[in-house]
């Protein structure tokens, strides 16, 4: 599964863009508790004051390992998942979302109502013949146990984490001269490397160095603001 996405990235990098959009979905929906209070004393992670209960945590985890379940088929067992620390990884991310929020506050971006909606309307899970349909989207929220407020608010969060990461993606670019230093078609790599290389693969190679760039562009930054993140971990609850 890996390799196909790496190879459609290549082609077409929006591809990776959906996949990780269904995942969120398949998150979201599968949240089913959502907007229940949390007892006292369930607190396995506070992130800048935002407070993570152990349901949240248990949530997510069970949710990646079907995930890596899925991905894996009869390779994932014990040792896998031991290798992989899931669930330090799942406690980061939890966090890194939380942080990704902040940031989006901090520069004042919103989810508007239409574009909420628009979002919603374009999930295929919702969708019946090519259309989206709200008696099917009523159906699935219900069979989740959540309410349609609950997971709008969800889905909110989740546009705006992306609305987040889609301003630091667009920060980065590529030149023509970053593609020919990088796939070189000549010993040298000069400019007889340039005049050999057609333009409908200069234009592949750009898309697939810019899909690189600005994922590591995100990658660094979620790593900067952790790094400044007050987090405290309650180990006991895990």
């Amino acid at each position: 599964m890996l390799k196909i996405v790496r190879e459609l990235a290549i082609d077409n990098p929006w591809v990776l863009k959906i996949i990780m959009g269904v995942i969120a979905v398949t998150f979201v929906v599968s949240m089913g508790w959502l907007g229940i209070k949390a007892p006292k004393g369930d607190i396995v992670m506070s992130v800048n004051g935002h407070k993570i209960n152990v349901r949240e945590y248990r949530r997510a985890y069970n949710n990646a390992v079907n995930f890596y379940k899925e991905t894996y088929k009869d390779k994932f067992d014990s040792e896998m998942l031991e290798k992989m620390n899931l669930r330090d990884r799942v406690m980061d991310d939890l966090a890194i979302r939380e942080l990704w929020l902040d940031a989006a506050g901090d520069l004042g971006l919103t989810v508007g109502e239409e574009e909420l909606r628009e979002g919603i309307m374009k999930m295929k899970t919702f969708h019946r013949e090519g259309q989206f349909d709200r008696t099917l989207y009523e159906r699935v929220l219900a069979a989740n146990r959540m309410s349609v407020q609950a997971f709008e608010e969800a889905q909110r969060r989740e546009l705006l984490i992306e609305k987040m990461k889609g301003i630091v993606r667009d920060s980065v670019s590529v030149s023509d001269q970053e593609v020919h230093e990088t796939f070189p078609l000549s010993a040298s790599g000069g400019k007889e490397g340039a005049a050999a290389m057609p333009p409908d693969e200069m234009q592949r190679l750009k898309k697939f160095l810019q899909f690189q760039k600005a994922e590591k562009a995100v990658n660094s930054y979620a790593a900067a603001i952790r790094a400044k993140a007050k987090i405290e971990v309650n180990k006991e609850l895990l």
